[in-house]
């Protein structure tokens, strides 16, 4: 199996690394989520997330990010209404994650003519995720609590570039998931009549404690990153003088 996988990424390693240049990286930065418990984008509640990435900047303006994130999230009621008051749900959870994404710079901040030194920039991409639910309320949860959904990253961010060696960035990434459990709250789907349920003349008792059905929730990686920028070396069809480290 490991010779069939050396035998993939070695051509392009050859053929991109050397003939494009390449960013390996680590980020640091406050995993958040909505849903059920809460309404929007925020960075609070809050837990750390780390990341390790590597760029590959394919064009002045176009990179693909593959990347791996590790780290906690947490949650709690901030909906200021009856049910959630009664509910009065918090939650905690390991998260990992690795994703693939192409990066628009709206500016050349590699030229060496115009010495641009930052870029805000655009991303989106595809990724994986593998949940593990540590705590609901006051409740340890043990055996094997972890689940694997899909995730659709997307964002912005900003550059900027030191000694043409280094790159610093700030980003906000939202992911898009189809899981609709990452805080441990759901319910029945009430758009589809059929999901709903009346039983007249039953003593049933409801204690609140579900949330909706309707929507999947998402998270949110708000951080910095540095990275080192590896040169190409130039390759021999490509070795003519030019302007562009392209």
């Amino acid at each position: 199996m490991k010779k069939y996988f050396f035998c993939l990424i070695i051509p392009f390693i050859t053929n991109t690394t050397f003939c494009q240049f390449i960013e390996p990286g680590v980020s640091i930065g406050i995993n958040s989520s909505s849903g059920d418990l809460n309404r929007g984008y925020s960075p609070f509640p809050g837990a750390i997330g780390f990341e390790v990435f590597n760029r590959f900047n394919m064009s002045p303006h176009q990179s693909f990010k593959f990347s791996y994130k590790r780290g906690s999230i947490t949650g709690k009621e901030k909906i200021n209404d009856a049910l959630s008051l009664n509910r009065n749900m918090w939650f905690k959870s390991k998260v990992s994650e690795i994703s693939g994404k192409v990066e628009y710079n709206f500016l050349d901040y590699f030229d060496e003519i115009e010495r641009e030194n930052f870029t805000p920039y655009l991303f989106f991409g595809i990724g994986a995720t593998i949940l593990k639910k540590v705590e609901e309320r006051s409740n340890k949860l043990g055996g094997k609590n972890r689940d694997i959904f899909a995730n659709i990253p997307f964002g912005a961010g900003f550059k900027y570039l030191i000694n043409k060696q280094f790159s610093l960035s700030f980003e906000i990434e939202f992911k898009k998931t189809f899981y609709d459990f990452l805080d441990n709250t759901s319910g029945a789907n009430t758009s589809n009549i059929n999901n709903v349920i009346y039983k007249p003349n039953t003593s049933v008792v409801k204690n609140y404690q579900y949330g909706s059905g309707n929507n999947n929730d998402f998270y949110y990686f708000t951080g910095i990153s540095i990275s080192y920028i590896f040169y190409k070396i130039p390759c021999p069809k490509d070795s003519a003088p030019y302007n562009s480290i392209y």
